[in-house]
């Protein structure tokens, strides 16, 4: 999607992959200053590790404790975090919610549930209940979260409880923030009989894997009758807003979107 959007907007600028190891990952980043590059984007495992070899981390970053972007400002490294934003773009423009005063489930407590809970507290949700099957993680995200949103209802639990199920029919959103879903023998992330009719009040249900686009969760959500988002628009979003930071230009969405369409269509999924 940024070749694509360099492409259209005449920007002379290659986007390439690069796979380190962790040491040549911590060899690299001392030298951050003899790099010849406008920016670069950080993923798994490297989020948390790159904030220490930057200039200046944005006050969202630091919240989430993850950066997962970096741009040049001056002679300064600077890290940012769009995945929060992008998965607010999404949820507002793609999926029609506004979290103010809403509930939401979360199901996992990894570094993308933490963004999405700072996300929805920034929006001003009401209760997020947080699960994984291993409770310590859902328990220092809420507690990190009570420290900055001390008005918020959170609740950290272990998943597959009888009290996930409960909290998932008085929800207005509930989200997989886990990988269970990816591949086609992956077990469904909760069991499909949690999930309520829709009847009159129809749920939000939103997967963060995109590829496939429908994922058990959302097959058995729209079973339904529930309104459902898969993670493609996340993945644009927090695209546009790193292109936007690395060019200082008005990324084009449109073509970021198609070119997306088309990657994931010649995946045969």
């Amino acid at each position: 999607m940024h070749e694509a959007a360099f492409g259209k907007l005449g920007i002379d600028a290659d986007y390439i992959v690069v796979e380190l190891e962790p040491s040549a990952f911590r060899k690299t980043m001392r030298q951050a200053s003899q790099l010849l590059l406008a920016g670069f984007n950080v993923t798994v495992p490297y989020k948390e590790t790159v904030m220490k070899y930057l200039d200046h981390i944005s006050a969202e970053a630091k919240a989430i404790g993850a950066v997962n972007t970096v741009y040049r400002q001056g002679k300064r490294w600077v890290g940012t975090n769009t995945d929060m934003p992008g998965f607010l773009m999404t949820l507002k423009r793609d999926g029609a919610f506004r979290p103010s005063r809403k509930k939401a489930v979360v199901l996992g407590a990894g570094g993308a549930a933490r963004a999405l809970v700072y996300g929805l507290s920034l929006e001003g949700i009401r209760e997020v209940l947080l699960t994984d099957c291993f409770p310590e993680k859902a328990e220092k995200i809420v507690r990190e979260m009570r420290k900055i949103f001390p008005k918020i209802h959170y609740q950290a639990v272990k998943a597959d409880i009888p009290e996930v199920k409960g909290a998932i029919q008085k929800a207005d959103v509930i989200i997989n923030a886990t990988p269970l879903g990816l591949k086609a023998k992956d077990p469904l992330v909760i069991p499909k009989d949690w999930i309520p009719q829709a009847g009159s009040r129809k749920k939000l249900l939103m997967d963060l894997i995109y590829n496939p686009a429908v994922t058990p969760f959302l097959k058995a959500a729209k079973e339904k009758g529930h309104r459902t988002l898969n993670g493609l628009g996340m993945l644009l979003y927090q695209g546009v807003l790193a292109f936007e930071q690395w060019t200082k230009q008005k990324a084009p969405v449109a073509v970021m979107r198609q070119a997306l369409l088309t990657a994931l269509k010649g995946t045969g999924k």
